[in-house]
């Protein structure tokens, strides 16, 4: 039986009543029942609503917890209690209107348990305690995991390719981490060369939620093939290429994920706003207004506001003389003095300063002097040890084999499901 409390709520976009659900109940006691006295009977009824226990469910909507809680006939007192506990896991000023709610009470309204959700992936509980304190923590999910093979053939650029392939932007992004230090999509892909890649789809109760690891990829292109392999190697996950050398490298090739290039790094170039020849000591990369700009390696960042023609401008600094300059930023994310890591996002593409259209000039000096930042020299991080390159070795001959199949067929498949 279900009682209609404050309307209508939706779970994840499903039509739901908020209500109450009767799930266990005793015998409602009889007046004068084999001679009863009053006070039997009255501790037979506030025993049978100590047992009633009934859930209320809903979305939080535009209301704080508190509001809808109350709404149900939930003491306020229980109510506070609950958020105090919840505090060290989950703050309920952060919530949002789709957030979903379910809370057990007894028959005198008092909250038994509670569960809260913000996302597929994150569920947290509480359950009272004979005390009567909370035990909150957030809940483990499982995920099934299917593995995924399948190759994708550039026409016109790789988000295209993968878009057609069915997939989304996001599966673009990983192949772009993966090979951020080595390929720079701006530049490097050309029509018909091939990207094979095995990854990880993850689903929760059937329903797609996320991508997991990209287990390997190989790039095919016309002048050169570049491989990557996921592997732990007993401390931290990372890519390595098929003889155990890792793939991170001190620079990222490019401080945006996708975009297009606009200006080369030249030491004479007929600038569009002056109408005159003059170095340009970068290269600049077109992409909308607000488009995330990532720190190619990392350091700290010296300078950090408006400098000339350069509109909003971060210059962060590296080891061994090494300084980026990233300019026409419309916001800068980051202060000076602030430590920035490799990939961390610092600002946003823009137009300030001296700018025909939103872009990043992106900028390395090495001691003062401008670079043309394709000729960075690459160095990479340290190789596996020999005690686990065995093992490595191993993985990486059974995928490389995936791959290659992959590439000659020419096929896409789902390979295993596996759990989490």
């Amino acid at each position: 039986m279900r009682w209609k409390c404050n309307g209508l709520a939706l779970w994840f976009g499903a039509a739901l009543t908020v209500g109450v659900i009767i799930l266990s109940s005793l015998p409602t006691a009889a007046t004068g029942l084999h001679g009863e006295s009053d006070a039997d009977h009255a501790f037979a009824i506030e025993a049978t609503q100590a047992a009633q226990i009934s859930v209320v469910e809903g979305l939080i909507r535009n209301r704080t917890l508190y509001d809808a809680l109350t709404a149900c006939d939930i003491p306020p007192a229980e109510i506070l209690s609950l958020s105090r506990s919840f505090k060290p896991v989950f703050d309920f000023r952060s919530s949002r209107p789709k957030d979903y709610y379910e809370v057990s009470v007894d028959g005198q309204n008092l909250i038994q348990k509670f569960v809260y959700k913000t996302s597929p992936l994150d569920e947290y509980e509480a359950v009272k305690e004979d005390n009567g304190e909370y035990t909150v923590h957030k809940r483990k999910i499982v995920l099934d995991r299917q593995v995924v093979a399948k190759v994708f053939t550039i026409e016109s650029s790789l988000y295209q390719a993968v878009a057609d392939s069915g997939e989304t932007q996001q599966v673009a992004g990983l192949i772009t981490e993966i090979f951020a230090w080595d390929i720079d999509f701006y530049l490097y892909p050309r029509k018909g060369d091939q990207i094979a890649v095995i990854y990880e789809r993850c689903y929760k109760d059937g329903v797609f939620v996320q991508y997991g690891d990209v287990l390997a990829a190989s790039y095919v292109g016309k002048q050169k093939t570049f491989s990557a392999f996921f592997f732990n190697d007993g401390k931290f996950d990372g890519y390595y290429d098929e003889t155990g050398q890792p793939l991170k490298k001190m620079f990222l090739r490019t401080p945006l994920k996708f975009g297009r290039m606009t200006s080369s790094y030249s030491i004479r170039r007929f600038h569009p706003v002056s109408k005159r020849y003059k170095p340009h000591t970068g290269i600049d990369y077109g992409a909308p207004t607000g488009t995330p700009i990532f720190a190619t390696a990392n350091g700290r960042v010296v300078f950090a506001g408006r400098k000339g023609g350069y509109g909003k401008l971060i210059i962060i600094k590296h080891a061994n003389g090494y300084r980026t300059y990233y300019g026409h930023c419309s916001r800068l994310l980051k202060k000076r003095g602030q430590l920035v890591e490799q990939g961390e996002v610092i600002a946003r593409v823009g137009s300030t300063g001296v700018s025909t259209g939103p872009h990043v000039h992106y900028e390395v000096r090495v001691k003062g002097k401008p670079i043309n930042p394709n000729k960075v020299k690459k160095s990479r991080g340290k190789p596996l040890k020999t005690e686990v390159l065995a093992n490595f070795t191993e993985i990486v001959n059974q995928r490389l084999l995936m791959v290659e199949d992959l590439l000659e067929d020419k096929t896409s498949l789902v390979m295993l499901t596996q759990d989490d």
